[in-house]
Parts: structure tokens; sequence; C-alpha cells
């Protein structure tokens, strides 16, 4: 099949007519189903009521569930003919795993599950310990009944193998620039949007975390990695839900409440969440410049600053699954997220000295601003199944809708040495940025060989975002201070894809391959000129994962693809918004689009060791550079395209259970990493590189003789590194987390100790050229947090062990 993604006045009408002319000339013939039905008992001959039985394909994928009635008897309906697995489970026992061939209706002989001597009253929900698979593209990390379930999302993500928070700004493998799914649904919202949505929802749905390293050609090219986020669904009908609380003490303190709810119906299944945060967040920063008057410095600048966040966040997301028939399916989500008031109060006092210490004059800002955020998604998708087994097409859609609003304040006194006041400037600010997106596409999947599966797919996307800002009262006499009074920046983009894959799997084999071409227009129009910034191009996307397994003990696999990264939105406004009298943030609507070439090779001992060696280079990268102006004594956050960013090194993995209650997983990494960028007064490219490391150390315990007890420690450090025109020094971080189970597991305590040291605050310098400027930035990374979650309704209806395919090359 062949894909043609149109160029410039040729918006592929050629590739999407074949497209459809080929799905409407597909034959569908129904094909009849079958039931399997039996008894599940125990090893006393006794029928047990609301044991979970599994029905999987031959690569253990879970197709259907179902529970056992008062008789012990399950049915499973609506069959295709073919082998499968079958199992069944009860508390943390299992049966045998039966191959069984359907051709028709199946009743098998009695599944005899062996029962320990620790029974309960009731079914309920075993908890267990993180694991971690390592597929051929990604890592995928279990947390489903774990202690790590407790919390939120966010702090599943915090220890997640391979992803390093830094700032509440996720990296992987030295890039920041991450995609964040939701079952497969890319959460488009500003990274700042994504901590707060994370931090809000409730880590008790989740299943596991996705670590994509080589995202498929289906998947859209922007980003770099892929971080997937996979909500658990009940297998069995019934209802259940669960309340939460969690309260966190830093300087200040913070707390949540929430409540989640299952159902699942013969045909619907369905999932609504709902939380409330009331956050007050302290960030204190220490910025020191060093102004250069004819080549030598003159005066020295500084700025203790204190940023009060106050704000309240509603969190609501529904996920509908409904059954149309054996064949076809829809499925409906929303993803909100309102944040209403919101308040940040920013006093600074800022210090000018002359090169001897003698205090020249001052200045202390007050910068007032109350904001409001609005996120609201919407996706639907319909699923289609061919008769032929693996056959299928699916057609998605998503709508989101994103709106920022913030009115400013600020206030600045002038003082000489004597501290008599000299002057002000006062002047208010009223902004808002407005994103519509939109995105149609359409997958078609088919299993070309027992061994192959054939992807392709077209897909539209169109953006329009838009800025606006009016400024009044500004001292028009200070240098450097030259706001736009009012102007509206609009900002249209629209994104023309097409893509193929072929997925091949073999006994020792896993080759997986994908090629996707992007086509880009964009437009950026300012009101208060004549000029607009207009883009067009076409770019490819190869991508390509193998791994070999030698035998039992050990594999190889190799990556490689191609990536795009395009500009936020908030960094394409080229607004002045200041934060202080002598700091501005600017965003440049003239960034360019960043692309990614990433390749490496890993092999893999006993599934416990792994050692990787890996070379990125992204050209254009755009980074938000501090820029100090000598001439207007200003400190400008610039949003900048790099002249090139290159790492490459090496990463070693260890992941191991050492006994029946403790598992450990180990990283080492260390790499060398060169960000090139050009310094803004006199246009020389200059080179900022270092070789670094860092260190994670995971460690998992399941405590007392109930199991009911679970310790996590996580020690995190990272050495001194660059990113663009700044040197970061060390960081270290030590986290203990505990929770205890009780009330037969429908209640749970939990507490936890973050940045146990309070080393995990950031120092970083700019010395180069004229430029001498550093900035020490303290966040609250010590936290205490002790949280409360009790569960109700029908807790039988839950998986009681998830069985995991123990061959990690069956499947990716």
């Amino acid at each position: 099949m062949f894909i043609f993604v149109g160029y410039y006045g040729c918006p592929m009408k050629n590739a999407l007519s074949t497209l459809i002319l080929f799905l409407l000339l597909t034959t569908v013939i129904k094909a009849q189903n079958h039931e399997v039905s039996g008894r599940v008992i125990d090893q006393n001959n006794q029928p047990l009521i609301f044991a979970n039985v599994l029905l999987k394909d031959t690569d253990s994928v879970l197709l259907q569930g179902s529970a056992t009635d008062e008789g012990g008897v399950f049915r499973i309906e609506n069959i295709k003919s073919g082998t499968y697995l079958l199992s069944a489970s009860y508390l943390d026992n299992t049966s045998e795993i039966r191959a069984i061939e359907v051709t028709s209706n199946v009743s098998l002989d009695d599944l005899i599950i062996e029962l320990t001597e620790m029974e309960l009253d009731e079914v309920e929900v075993t908890y267990k310990k993180p694991t971690i698979e390592q597929k051929a593209d990604r890592i995928i990390f279990n947390v489903e009944n774990t202690s790590l379930s407790q919390g939120n999302i966010w702090d599943i993500l915090k220890q997640t193998p391979g992803v390093i928070i830094i700032n509440d700004k996720i990296n992987i493998k030295g890039s920041s620039n991450i995609g964040v799914m939701i079952n497969g649904r890319l959460v488009n919202i500003p990274q700042s949007d994504i901590v707060n949505l994370l931090s809000g929802s409730s880590a008790d749905n989740v299943e596991s975390v996705e670590v994509i390293l080589n995202p498929p050609a289906k998947y859209s090219a922007e980003g770099g990695l892929l971080l997937d986020v996979k909500m658990k669904k009940n297998l069995i009908a019934g209802y259940n839900g669960s309340i939460y609380n969690r309260y966190t003490q830093a300087v200040f303190p913070k707390h949540m409440l929430g409540t989640d709810h299952f159902f699942k119906g013969k045909k619907t299944d369905f999932t609504l969440t709902y939380s409330f945060r009331q956050n007050k967040n302290l960030n204190r920063f220490t910025d020191i410049t060093n102004f250069f008057d004819a080549n030598s410095v003159n005066e020295v600048w500084t700025t203790e600053q204190k940023n009060i966040i106050r704000d309240k966040q509603h969190n609501l997301s529904g996920f509908l699954d409904y059954e149309i028939n054996e064949r076809n399916s829809l499925s409906f989500s929303s993803i909100n997220s309102f944040t209403t008031p919101g308040n940040r109060y920013i006093t600074s006092q800022t210090i000018i000295e002359d090169t001897a210490g003698d205090l020249d004059s001052s200045f202390y800002t007050e910068n007032d601003s109350d904001y409001e955020v609005f996120n609201t998604a919407y996706y639907l998708d319909w699923n289609h199944q061919f008769q032929k087994k693996g056959e299928k097409i699916t057609f998605a859609t998503n709508y989101t809708f994103y709106d920022y609003e913030r009115g400013q304040n600020l206030n600045t006194d002038f003082f000489d040495i004597n501290g008599a006041v000299t002057g002000e400037n006062d002047f208010i600010t009223q902004s808002g940025q407005k994103t519509s997106l939109y995105s149609a596409q359409v997958d078609y999947t088919d299993p070309i060989k027992q061994s192959s599966i054939l992807e392709t797919g077209l897909r539209y996307s169109g953006i329009n975002s838009q800025s606006t800002i009016t400024q009044e009262g500004f001292d028009r006499t200070q240098p450097g201070i030259n706001p736009t009074e009012a102007g509206v920046f609009d900002y249209d983009e629209q994104i023309m894809a097409g893509y193929v894959s072929l997925n091949n799997s073999w006994k020792d084999w896993q080759l997986n391959m994908g090629l996707r071409a992007e086509y880009t227009e964009t437009l950026g129009n300012l009101d208060t000129t004549n000029e607009s910034v207009e883009n067009r191009y076409l770019q490819m996307f190869p991508s390509l994962s193998v791994q070999h397994k030698f035998n039992d003990k050990h594999s190889l696999a190799m990556r490689y693809y191609r990536r795009i990264s395009r500009p936020r939105y908030s960094d394409l406004n080229p607004f002045q918004y200041f934060q202080s009298n002598n700091s501005v943030v600017e965003g440049n609507p003239f960034l360019r689009p960043a692309t990614r070439n990433y390749v490496s090779l890993e092999y893999s001992l006993n599934r416990t060791y792994s050692l990787e060696v890996y070379y990125f280079h992204k050209k254009n990268d755009f980074f938000e550079q501090v820029v100090q102006d000598n001439e207007t004594n200003l400190l400008r956050f610039l949003s900048v395209n790099l002249e090139s960013n290159i790492t490459y090194g090496a990463e070693f993995r260890w992941n191991k259970s050492l006994t029946n209650f403790w598992d450990t997983y180990l990283l080492l990494s260390h790499y060398y990493k060169q960000n090139s960028f050009t310094d803004i007064d006199s246009g020389a490219i200059l080179d900022n590189s270092i070789w670094t490391s860092h260190v994670r150390f995971n460690n998992y315990f399941t405590l007392l003789k109930d199991r009911s007890l679970y310790a996590d420690i996580l020690f995190r450090y990272s050495a001194p590194t660059v990113f663009g025109n700044s040197k970061r020094e060390s960081t270290s971080q030590l986290t203990l987390s505990f929770s205890k189970s009780f009330w037969q597991r429908r209640a749970a305590v939990s507490l936890s100790i973050d940045d146990v040291f309070n080393n995990g605050n950031y120092f970083s310098t700019r010395n180069y050229l004229n430029q001498d400027n550093s900035s020490f930035s303290r966040r609250e990374t010590r936290l205490f947090l002790i949280g409360f979650r009790y569960k109700f309704g029908n807790n039988k209806i839950r998986d009681n062990q998830k069985r995991k395919s123990t061959d990690e090359g069956d499947r990716i």
C-alpha cells in the first residue's frame, strides 16, 4: 500500500481518496462467534465465587475476562475461532494456564486452584511490587496495585526508570522535549499545566507507565520521546470507586481531595475521576549579575526574589467505551483542568553596588498578578474489527481548547544610598492566550503474515493560537523599557501526515520499521507590524528497532529514529512580560523547529542487566536562555534556537528481586553533552560542553506477614551539566515513601518525605565574553506528605493477580 503526502498546493487529496476507496471496497464478512464455559473449584472440589477467568491470545495479550457466579461457573461469549490461553485466579493463587482451540462452543473441564492457608472473608485486591519490562522500543513500568498507587501520577513519573524530573520538567536521556500521553492520547497542554494535571490525578487508576524510547511511525513526529500513562480498566461487570485525601507540608501547606468511579456493564465501560487541589507554593531566587561597561565590570546587581503562588485547581476526566457489536466499538474521553482563581505575588529587592562593594542605589518591586487557566480536551474514537484476526481500522478525532488570562500590577520604588525614594515606575499588564487544536486520524492495521503486522494511516491537525496584550503606565525614559502598548499575535499551523510501518516478530527476532512524512504550514501575524512569519516544509521521519535473543540469557537491541520538535505557541509570542523592573521574558516568532536524530545499541543479560550506548544530535533545538543586556541593565529570558545539541554516552541498568520482599533498580549513566549557541551581542558561535553523570537507585520493600506494609526508597544524583548557555551544579535527592493497607485492603494510609536533605535545588552560572551572572533557585523540594484512601463498592471485580508474559520477545 502506498502513502502519498502532498506538498504545498496538493493537500493529499489523492492519498485520502485512495485510502477511502480501499476501505469502501473491503468486504466485511460477519464471523461466527462462540462461547467458552466451565467451572472454577479449589483443591477440595468446592466452587470458588468471584474467581477471575482471563482469556488471552497466544502472545499472552489479554482479550476478555469474566467472574464466576455462586456455583463457580463462568461464561465468556463472543469468541472468534482460534487458539487461546485460559487461566483463573483467586487472591494470590492461580490455576494452570490451559491452551484451548475454539471452533465451536466449548465446555471445559474444571479449572482447579490450589488455595493457600491464608483466606480472607471476601475477595480483595492483592498488592504487589512494581516490575519493569524491557521491550524492543520501550520500557514498561508496571505499578498497578503497588505502594506507588497511593500517590498521584506525577509521583509515579518521579519513580519511573529512565525518567528524570528537573525543575518540574521531564527529562529522558538528556532531552526535555517529552510528549505525555494518557491511554495513547497526547495531552496537548503546556508543560506547567501537565504538572498540575498529573499532580492532581490519582495514581490508583494507573496500570503502567510506558517509556517509549523509539516511538512508532503511527505517532506524531512531534517532540522527542513519549511517556504513555496506561489507565487500568475493569474486566468484569460491576461498580466500585474510592475517595482519597492528601496533605502536603513544605514551607506552606497544600491539600488535595478526590474521588474515582468505575463501572462496567455488558457493553459499556465507564470511568470518572475528579480532584480538587488548593496550593500555596514558594519559590525563591537569588540572581547576581556583573554588568559590563567598556569590556570591564562596573556594577554588581544582586536580586533577592520571593515568588508565592496560590491557586485552586479542579481536574475532571471521563473515559467511556461502548461496544456496538462484536466488530465495532466507540470510545469517548475528556480531560479537563480548571485553575481559578490563581495569584502570583512576586517581591524582589535589588541592590546595586560598585566593584569595590560600595552601595550605589537599590530598588524594590512588587508584582501582583491574578490568572485563570481553562483547558478542555475531547477525544472520539471508532474501532472496526474485520473478519480477519487482527485486521482493523480506527478513526480518531480530538479537539483541545486552552485559555489563559492574566492581569499584572507591577510597582517599583527606587532608592539612593541613604534609602530615600528617588523615583517610581508603576504599570499594568493584561495578557491572554487562547489556543484551539483539532485533529483527525485514520489508522489501518493488517496482519499480512503470522509474524508480520502492517500499519498505515493519515492524519491532519490544525492549530490556531491568539495572544493578546495591553500595557500602560510605563516610564518611557528608562533605558530598555519599550513594551507594546497593545497588540494581537495570531499563529496558525496545519500539519498533514502519512505513515507506513511494518512490525515483525519471529522466534528470536523482532524488527519494527516505519516511515512518516509530515508537511507543515505555519503563519504568524503581529497586528502592530505589516510583516508576517510564514513557513512551509516537508520532513521525513524514519524509525527502526531491532532486537535479537541469542538465548534465554542474552539479547541485543538497536534503535534509530528521527523526530521533530516545534516551538510552543507561548515561545513564539513576541511580547515582553516583565517579572521585575530589570527582568523580562520575551518570545520569538522566528523560532525554527528542531530536528533530532537518535541511535542506540543495547545489550541485556538475564533480563536483569543491560548496557546501552547512545548518540543523538539535535539541530535548531530551542531553549529559554538568560542573557544580560549591559546597555540597559536588563536580564532577558529569551527563546532562542541553539546551533546544535549533541549528547552521547552509556547507560547501565540493573533490575532484580533480591529477596521475596526486596526489589531494586539501579541506573548509572555517563555521557558527554555539548550545546552550541550564538552570542546575542557579538554573533559568535560558542560551545558549552561537559562530561556528566546521573545515578538513580530505587528500592521497593514489601513487609509484614500479610504483605500490607510497603516502603520505597529513591536516591537520585545528577552531576554538573549544561543547558544552553548555562552551567548547572550537581544536585541530589533522597525520597522515602511508606504505605500501609488495612480493613481487608479497602483502606490505605501513605506517608512520604521528598528530598530529605534538601539538596534538590539548582545553582546555574553563565560566564563567557560579556556575560557574568548566576542564579540560585530554591523551590520547595523538601516535602512531607500524608494521604488516606478508602475504596467502596464491589472491589471483587478487580484483577487479583495480573499475569505477565515471561517472554519479553513475544510482543512489543
